[in-house]
């Protein structure tokens, strides 16, 4: 029995963090459309929209994470997909996003 109580609690707590929102996930599907894959809003859409490009963008290295998920939350031009991301999407996906800005 004790075992089965231990395997399960092992179970459990590994299988939580595979729960985790993967930023890099969330940005290909959401945001890389515009932005593009590596962050330099090469894409035709990000171009034809005159999106900012994230790479090397000191703004976003200088704010937070959370900043950068309220800034994410707040653009006009997100509104029709942010608001099927969890805050946890949103969350994982800023902090993608301070990656790609810091160059990482």
């Amino acid at each position: 029995m004790l075992r089965i109580v231990t395997a399960t609690a092992l179970l459990v707590a590994t299988g939580t963090a595979g729960w985790a929102a993967d930023g890099a996930v969330v940005y290909k599907a959401n945001c890389a459309k515009c932005h593009g894959d590596t962050g330099h809003a090469d894409t035709p859409v990000g171009k034809a929209l005159k999106v900012p490009p994230l790479a090397g963008n000191a703004d976003v290295v200088k704010m937070s994470e959370a900043d950068t998920a309220t800034r994410i939350k707040a653009n006009e031009k997100h509104k029709a997909f942010v608001k099927s991301l969890s805050d946890d999407d949103v969350a994982a996906a800023a902090a993608y996003v301070k990656q790609l800005a810091a160059g990482k």
